[in-house]
Protein backbone atom coordinates (compact mmCIF):
# COMPACT_ATOMS: atom_id res chain seq x y z
CA UNK A 1 0.00 0.00 0.00
CA UNK A 2 0.67 3.58 -0.50
CA UNK A 3 0.44 6.70 1.57
CA UNK A 4 -2.59 7.78 -0.09
CA UNK A 5 -4.19 4.43 0.15
CA UNK A 6 -3.36 4.03 3.69
CA UNK A 7 -4.89 7.69 4.47
CA UNK A 8 -8.33 6.35 2.64
CA UNK A 9 -8.34 3.25 4.65
CA UNK A 10 -8.00 5.52 7.83
CA UNK A 11 -10.64 8.06 7.29
CA UNK A 12 -13.49 5.57 5.84
CA UNK A 13 -12.47 3.56 9.28
CA UNK A 14 -13.65 6.82 11.23
CA UNK A 15 -16.24 7.73 9.20
CA UNK A 16 -18.05 4.35 8.60
CA UNK A 17 -17.29 3.38 12.70
CA UNK A 18 -18.25 7.69 13.22
CA UNK A 19 -15.50 8.08 15.45
CA UNK A 20 -14.24 11.40 16.77
CA UNK A 21 -10.95 11.46 15.29
CA UNK A 22 -9.73 13.67 12.18
CA UNK A 23 -6.69 12.53 10.51
CA UNK A 24 -3.35 13.91 10.59
CA UNK A 25 -0.78 12.21 8.75
CA UNK A 26 0.52 9.38 7.74
CA UNK A 27 3.94 8.10 7.09
CA UNK A 28 5.92 5.23 6.19
CA UNK A 29 8.09 4.04 8.33
CA UNK A 30 8.78 0.08 7.13
CA UNK A 31 8.01 -2.05 7.88
CA UNK A 32 4.94 0.03 9.53
CA UNK A 33 3.51 2.89 8.90
CA UNK A 34 3.41 5.68 11.60
CA UNK A 35 -0.60 7.33 11.96
CA UNK A 36 -1.36 10.62 13.75
CA UNK A 37 -4.65 11.99 14.49
CA UNK A 38 -6.55 14.41 16.23
CA UNK A 39 -9.44 13.59 19.01
CA UNK A 40 -12.35 15.92 19.72
CA UNK A 41 -10.91 16.60 22.50
CA UNK A 42 -8.10 18.17 20.77
CA UNK A 43 -5.57 15.60 22.05
CA UNK A 44 -2.95 13.78 19.25
CA UNK A 45 -2.84 10.16 19.08
CA UNK A 46 -0.33 8.50 17.47
CA UNK A 47 -0.15 5.05 16.53
CA UNK A 48 1.99 2.32 14.28
CA UNK A 49 0.19 -0.16 12.38
CA UNK A 50 1.98 -2.89 10.37
CA UNK A 51 2.56 -2.94 6.38
CA UNK A 52 1.04 -5.44 5.25
CA UNK A 53 -2.64 -7.41 4.18
CA UNK A 54 -5.31 -4.14 3.79
CA UNK A 55 -7.66 -6.12 5.84
CA UNK A 56 -5.18 -6.54 8.42
CA UNK A 57 -4.18 -3.29 8.71
CA UNK A 58 -7.79 -1.75 9.04
CA UNK A 59 -8.46 -3.77 11.62
CA UNK A 60 -5.42 -2.71 13.55
CA UNK A 61 -6.48 0.85 12.80
CA UNK A 62 -9.99 0.17 13.96
CA UNK A 63 -9.36 -1.67 17.56
CA UNK A 64 -6.90 1.11 18.12
CA UNK A 65 -9.04 4.11 17.27
CA UNK A 66 -11.85 2.26 19.10
CA UNK A 67 -9.74 2.13 22.05
CA UNK A 68 -8.85 5.80 22.11
CA UNK A 69 -12.63 6.52 21.63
Amino acid sequence: MNATEVERLVRHVIVERALPFTLLSVSSAPPRWNIAVRAETGEVVQFPIADGRPIDMRTAVQDTLEGQS
